[in-house]
Formats: C-alpha cells, structure tokens, sequence
C-alpha cells in the first residue's frame, strides 16, 4: 500500500514525532510525507519526502490542486493527515475512492469552543466532508471532543505509543541534593511557562531547579524575564537533540500545561522511570500512574506548596504501575490499531 502522510510542518511537536515515531515501523507499506511548509528537523527513514512551502491560510487552494496532483502521480492508495489546515486541505484533494485518515491532535474545540476563530475552524470542519472520512482522536479525551462536534461521523481512538526501553532508575537522591525538575514542550501559551516563571521566582529559597526544553517563539521572551527577575533556579535550554536520553539524570519531571490532547514527554518521563507533578487537566489524568501528583495549573501557591513538600519528604521515587502505562501505551497497541485502520 502506498500512503501519503500530510501534515503542516515537521517542526518539534508532539504531532510531528507521533508521524515520524510509526513510519518506520510500518514497512510493510511504502511511505510519502507532504509538508505545507518547513521545516524538517527529523531524520529521513523509509519515506520519500515532499515540501510545498506555501501559506496554508494565502494558498490554501494552490495547495489543494498540488495535492492533488501529488496523490494522483504517486499513485496513492491511503492518505493520512495530522493538523487543521493538513485535515482540511488532504479532504479536498483526496479522491473520492481514497481511504482518508484525518488525526486530530489539539484540543480546541473543547478548550477554546467560545472564540470566534475556533468557532469558524469548527464550522470550515464540518462544512468540509469526504465520503471515507475517519477522524482520529489521540486521547479518549479528544474522541469524546470530537464525538460531541461532529455527531454520527466515522470517530475512532488511537492513543499516541512510546516506543520506550524503560529506564534502570536506582540512584537514590541525596536528602542535602537539589532536586532537578525538567520540563519537556515549546514555548507556546499552552505549556503555561509564565506561570512556572512565577512559581520558581517564589521558589528561590528551596533547594530545587528546573530545565525546561522546547523552542518557539517566546523562547527568548522568557529567557529576557528569567534573567531580568533575576531567577536562578530556572533556565529555558531551547531546542537540544537527545532530550530524551538525558530525562533520566533528573529527579522530577513536571508539566504545568493548561491544555493537552495527550502527552508524550510524560510518557518519556514515564520510561524514564522519573517521579510525575502533572497540571489537573483530562488529557493528563487518562495517562498517569496512580503515584502523579496533581496540582491547579492556575493557582501558583498549590504548585510552590507541592514542591516544597517533595523537597521535605525527600521523595523522588516512581511507582511500580509505570510498566502497566508503558504496556498500555506501546508501539504494539498502536501499530495493531493503525494497522487494521488502513487495512479495513
């Protein structure tokens, strides 16, 4: 089978490295990747790639016809999308005979259903069909989202994999140690870095510092306000190769964000073997282990108060139900669902 995998870029992101995680498992079936735009910071494996560099909102029908095009010389069988703009453009273009797989990793028509903009993304979606349409939900969360906006329609979940060896995490903290917390996403309003920002400012006098991974756009924003306040317990590292091999050097991974559809840097951390202080929202709940500490993404003194009390009990300990959430969560599971997907 050939399929054609399109997505808006494949820059950093948790879409982007679902889609670059499975086509090299799949290789069985031959491979074309469609980007709308750059850049391409993965590897080249087992597909043939193609970047049309054009404004998805300016050259939305340039990108239709081109599509198009690409699906009828490549002689496509199956075609696979994984943003808005990828969703909508992959319905036009894809024959009306073509299997068509839309996956759908964000979570605002829940998150942001009252604003304008979302409300005409949801009305462009719906008013848009395909006669074999199926939308994919990365989360149960994101099937019940998706279940409720688009009533009848063809909706199945697919949890996002990690393709994890679990790490051999035995080295115990020292009680007079800094706890090194990392956090793992690019720095967008989503992550709620602002808010961490806050946080580790109030946190000054504890034993603790945190890396935080990720590039985008505000990046050098908050490296401006870390250094104007003066933090010293906090440093934005930006974009580094390898994050995940280095999860395990740390003693707590925590995640403040205030809207996800899922999560794989916490399944990192979960292979990782790394203790979880996640933000009390459904896409997190779905994949933690019962040993996760929860805290109110908007309230600061609910996180600087759970903090300080892992800096008293000194507990940086996983919970042996990390193997059950890899189990649940493998590249098995995913590669059978997808697999039966693209076959039936």
């Amino acid at each position: 089978m050939r399929i054609l995998h399109c997505i808006d870029s494949l820059d950093y992101g948790g879409a982007e490295t679902l889609l670059m995680s499975y086509i090299p498992l799949l290789t069985e079936h031959e491979h074309v990747v469609v980007t709308l735009r750059g850049p391409n910071v993965f590897p080249k494996t087992n597909y043939e790639y193609i970047q049309l560099n054009s404004s998805p909102v300016k050259g939305f029908f340039h990108l239709v016809y081109t599509l198009k095009k690409i699906i009828r010389e490549k002689n496509i069988d199956t075609i696979h999308s994984h943003s808005y703009w990828s969703n909508l453009i992959s319905r036009l273009a894809a024959p009306r005979n073509k299997k068509l797989v839309n996956h759908y990793h964000f979570a605002d028509y829940d998150t942001g259903k009252h604003k304008f903009s979302v409300k005409r993304m949801i009305w462009m979606d719906r008013m848009i069909p395909h006669k074999n349409l199926v939308r994919i939900g990365v989360s149960a969360y994101v099937g019940s989202i998706l279940q409720q906006t688009f009533p009848g329609a063809r909706i199945k979940v697919i949890p996002n994999f990690i393709n994890c060896i679990p790490a051999s995490k035995t080295i115990k903290r020292r009680k007079d140690a800094t706890i090194k917390i990392v956090a793992v996403g690019n720095c967008n309003s989503e992550k709620n870095y602002d808010f961490l920002i806050k946080v580790f400012k109030s946190l000054g006098d504890q034993p603790v510092h945190i890396d935080i991974f990720g590039g985008g756009e505000k990046l050098n924003d908050y490296r401006k306000e870390v250094e104007k306040l003066g933090i010293q317990n906090m440093k934005f590292c930006g974009v580094e190769p390898g994050v995940r091999q280095k999860l395990p050097e740390y003693d707590l991974f925590l995640s403040a964000s205030v809207s996800e559809t899922f999560g794989i840097a916490i399944l990192e951390a979960i292979c990782a073997k790394l203790p979880l202080m996640l933000s009390d929202i459904p896409a997190f709940h779905e994949i933690a282990p019962g040993s996760c500490r929860f805290f109110n993404p908007h309230d600061k003194n609910d996180l600087i108060e759970k903090i300080r009390d892992v800096v008293k009990e000194h507990d940086t300990n996983y919970d042996q139900d990390y193997d059950a959430v890899i189990q649940q969560y493998s590249k098995d599971t995913f590669l059978f669902a997808l697999r039966n997907l693209y076959k039936n």
